[in-house]
């Protein structure tokens, strides 16, 4: 990203795209393709206050373009969600929401009518009946459907500048490491495949919406554009968006055996967005579900003071001349084989540090 006419906070340029504050993480489904299987850390919510100091803290410093409740679990199952929801459009900062749905259709879908969220990012992840077993709800898929659609529908009569973001998960690169530990996961799997999911659930966004046949033939074409081998992000209609990106294994969270640390690469923690998780630890990205790349805890440290340690200059600079420092983040970034240990810090490279900006540009949706 170009950097011109940014400021410092810390050692981090600002404002970046983002910033993760993790409510919680608990979550009401067990999907099988989440490393919440795995994660080692207490489960718990943050304390109301805390919320609200970083929120403000965020928003006066002018740290990033939006906060999003998102980093592990369901936000809208903390307690005092709708009072920190409440306080963060006092402030006018930018409020990002990624959900399960699962609470949509109830209680929760009728309180976030009333509240003109920037973005709601909608994780479906699994399109059918019967992938929807790989998350192990606790409702049926049909009620699973139904409240996400009588919520979106009434959500968009009266916010319609809100951006709609439903995401799929897309399984053509399957991960063997994790299938062997947790069984199969297959969703979607071919362009074929990819493309008439995307029809189908556009189908039932257009008949919530009595959308014209023009526009759907024009969304029509860009979906029959898209291949299944990669990221994919369509509008589908004014502010409604599909995301489709492939299965990851969270760093080589799933697998026990060897990693060869990464010799070099790229990321975009601290780069474009950071994290702060329901225990007040600063980590440097969002795929980190269990907190080890931990630069400081906001309960005994001020935010300025912990991005402005050294050690986060030393990891920093290191990445904007590809070196990677945190030996957490060469193991996430690292390999199962010598070949692939050899290829991989270039292609993170090239795929992170030129081709994600370009898309997000091009889209400007993240």
């Amino acid at each position: 990203m170009n950097n011109f006419g940014k400021q410092k906070f810390g050692h981090i340029d600002i404002p970046l795209q983002r910033v993760h504050i993790e409510l919680t993480n608990i979550c009401d489904f067990n999907c099988i393709f989440c490393p919440k299987s795995v994660m080692k850390r207490n489960r718990g919510y943050m304390d109301k206050k805390l919320a609200i100091q970083l929120i403000s803290e965020i928003h006066e410093n002018n740290i990033c373009d939006k906060i999003t409740f998102h980093v592990m679990g369901e936000p809208t199952l903390h307690p005092d969600f709708f009072e920190i929801l409440s306080y963060s459009d006092k402030t006018g900062i930018k409020v990002g929401l990624t959900t399960n749905g699962a609470g949509l259709g109830g209680e929760v879908g009728e309180k976030l009518l009333d509240y003109p969220l920037y973005q709601i990012d909608i994780s479906l992840q699994t399109p059918d009946a019967k992938s929807f077993n790989l998350r192990k709800a606790h409702l049926t898929f049909d009620d699973y459907l139904k409240g996400i659609f009588n919520f979106f529908t009434a959500y968009y009569s009266k916010h319609s500048d809100t951006i709609f973001k439903f995401r799929f998960l897309n399984t053509s690169f399957r991960k063997k490491d994790m299938e062997r530990k947790i069984g199969p996961i297959r969703v979607i799997s071919s362009t074929d495949e990819l493309r008439n999911t995307f029809k189908y659930w556009a189908g039932k966004i257009y008949e919530a919406l009595n959308v014209n046949t023009s526009l759907i033939e024009n969304a029509y074409k860009k979906i029959d554009k898209l291949v299944s081998y990669k990221w994919n992000v369509v509008e589908v209609y004014s502010n409604v968006f599909f995301e489709t990106y492939i299965l990851e294994d969270w760093g080589n969270a799933f697998y026990d055996g060897k990693i060869y640390k990464a010799w070099a690469g790229y990321c975009f923690g601290m780069r474009d967005h950071f994290s702060i998780l329901y225990n007040g630890d600063v980590t440097l990205c969002c795929v980190d579900f269990d907190g080890n790349t931990k630069i400081g805890n906001v309960k005994e440290s001020s935010l300025k003071e912990i991005l402005s340690s050294d050690y986060l200059r030393e990891i920093v600079e290191g990445f904007k001349k590809f070196k990677v420092i945190h030996p957490y983040c060469k193991r996430c970034i690292g390999s199962k084989s010598l070949l692939s240990w050899l290829l991989k810090p270039c292609l993170s490279i090239l795929a992170l540090k030129t081709l994600k900006p370009f898309f997000y540009k091009k889209i400007k949706l993240y």
